[in-house]
């Protein structure tokens, strides 16, 4: 079984904004060319669990949109040599190539707004009668190249959101903002939660000095 990606060992980049929303443009075709659909794990599902576990956000306004803009596996046929040659030769059959492209676009955050794109591919050939198992193992290598190289996207969509995006980044050691755009929420007590009972002050007896008196239940 393969293994799931996987970022939250890594550093998160820590957005100034109190809203990141993640959103997939990329609609897989399922038809050819395309081949995405059918890889082990689909390269959208790749790229969306980076996004998740590394785009964070800790302020208290503004919003983030992560946009998968394309994570296509593509088929591509190749030309046959003809002759004798041929005959005693393995001949390339199909090329593949693999783009995985992000956008990160911020609004209103204290630094600003602007916007950070990265986009990688990797191409791989496969001989003639190579099996859909070792086709599929293909594809995922590239996947994990295109996903985790130094040259990867992992890696390219960060160098691109802290070239871009610097003056929105939340400044060193800040602490995380609260849930629901830095609105602190205070919990009411259950309805079904004991009472106190309420002290009743004496008919006739005053407060004491500088404490406010209870009103009488009546």
């Amino acid at each position: 079984m393969l293994r799931p990606f996987d970022y939250t060992h890594l550093l998160p980049i820590r957005l100034d904004v109190a809203e990141v929303e993640i959103l997939e443009a990329w609609v897989p075709p399922r038809t050819p060319p395309y081949v995405d659909h059918r890889a082990p794990i689909e390269p959208r599902l790749a790229v969306r669990r980076m996004l998740e576990d590394r785009v964070q956000a800790w302020g208290r306004q503004g919003r983030a949109r992560a946009v998968i803009l394309e994570a296509s596996l593509i088929e591509q046929r190749l030309p046959r040599e003809g002759g004798v040659a041929a005959l005693f030769t393995t001949q390339q059959s199909e090329r593949y190539t693999l783009t995985l492209s992000v956008r990160l676009e911020v609004e209103g955050a204290p630094g600003g707004s602007g916007t950070a794109q990265a986009t990688v591919t990797r191409t791989r050939t496969v001989a003639e009668g190579t099996s859909l198992a070792a086709r599929e193992a293909v594809w995922h290598e590239m996947l994990v190249s295109a996903m985790d190289d130094p040259q990867g996207l992992n890696v390219e969509f960060e160098f691109q959101v802290r070239r871009a995006l610097r003056a929105m980044l939340a400044p060193e050691g800040a602490t995380r903002a609260p849930a629901g755009g830095g609105i602190e929420r205070q919990e009411l007590p259950s309805p079904t939660a004991p009472q106190p009972t309420p002290q009743v002050v004496p008919s006739g007896l005053a407060p004491a000095a500088g404490t406010l008196g209870t009103i009488p239940l009546r």
